[in-house]
């Protein structure tokens, strides 16, 4: 079974990497051109996985270009992973391997499609969501279904334990997959649009432009939807672009927006409307992780973030 690989961000290379030491071949990869970096923040190099396998990589801007096309269409590959990638396939693509072309989604198709669903399932407070496989069609997330596997989503997740969930749970089913796909006995399932509930749109970075008239919970959870691996919740402090990796919260109380009432601990505690928001971890634009002392002193205590 000859298979061609379209993916271009951490969760792309962990399953390539899976799937290789599990001795399947693959045939080419197509990964993002390195000036991608500024659009995906979980962007990842496959350099070292062709290096190390032997295997043609393919770095686009665009995957459906010609040249790309004429590419896949020259390796003739019998089934296409498309496994972390941004850009819709055109029927050029589609219609090239016969055992078809898959992709991944993180949640419970039909339900949830559209963009940064891992961001989007934390923000709308699911405490269950799902990885599936599909099979890519015309249109969006809108495929047969080949797998679909359910995780849950606690309190206490963010961005970064959901993304090594999913990475966890792809590797699993893809191995189940391939082989079933191999040997011909693969499944596909029609997705029900009656199930359908919302679609969900792609979001910015400026999307994670804390407010602070929120409560403390819904800064804590925009906190925990933005971190690792995507750009991060943030405010300003004295003209500086502060990203904030790690909080926590306590409710129920009313504070003055913004204001910075207690360090101590290396935690920031932050009024609002309602609850105090704790800083935990911080970054700026220059340097990703910095100590809370680098940045805060007793000194602060009393000013404002956000101003």
């Amino acid at each position: 079974m000859k298979i061609a690989f379209i993916g271009g961000v951490i969760f792309s290379h962990e399953i390539l990497s899976h799937i290789l030491n599990n001795g399947w071949d693959i045939s080419v990869i197509f990964s993002y051109d390195e000036s991608k970096n500024f659009f995906y923040s979980d962007m990842k190099s496959f350099n070292d996985i062709s290096k190390k396998y032997g295997i043609p990589n393919i770095k686009v801007m665009n995957i459906n270009d010609p040249e790309n096309i004429t590419i896949l269409q020259k390796y003739n590959p019998d089934l296409i992973l498309v496994m972390g990638w941004s850009q819709l396939l055109k029927n050029d693509i589609l219609k090239i391997p016969k055992l078809g072309v898959i992709g991944s989604h993180p949640t419970e198709l039909p339900k949830y499609p559209g963009r940064a669903p891992i961001s989007w399932s934390i923000l709308k407070g699911l405490k269950e969501s799902a990885l599936t496989f599909f099979y890519i069609e015309k249109g969006i997330d809108n495929g047969d279904i080949l797998d679909q596997r359910k995780f849950k989503i606690t309190d206490e997740d963010n961005a970064t334990t959901i993304y090594k969930k999913i990475i966890s749970l792809g590797k699993i089913m893809l191995l189940e997959n391939l082989l079933l796909l191999k040997n011909g006995q693969a499944k596909r399932t029609k997705q029900d649009e009656k199930k359908f509930l919302e679609n969900w749109p792609k979001r910015t970075v400026d999307d994670g432009k804390v407010n602070w008239f929120d409560t403390a919970l819904e800064i804590h959870t925009l906190v925990r939807a933005t971190t690792h691996p995507y750009p991060g919740a943030f405010t300003t402090y004295n003209d500086t672009k502060l990203i904030i990796w790690e909080s926590d919260y306590i409710p129920n109380e009313k504070h003055v927006t913004g204001k910075i009432l207690k360090i101590n601990f290396n935690n920031i505690y932050v009024g609002t409307i309602d609850g105090i928001l704790i800083i935990k971890k911080i970054g700026t634009d220059l340097k990703l992780k910095c100590i809370l002392s680098e940045i805060f002193s007793d000194t602060d205590v009393g000013k404002f973030l956000g101003k």
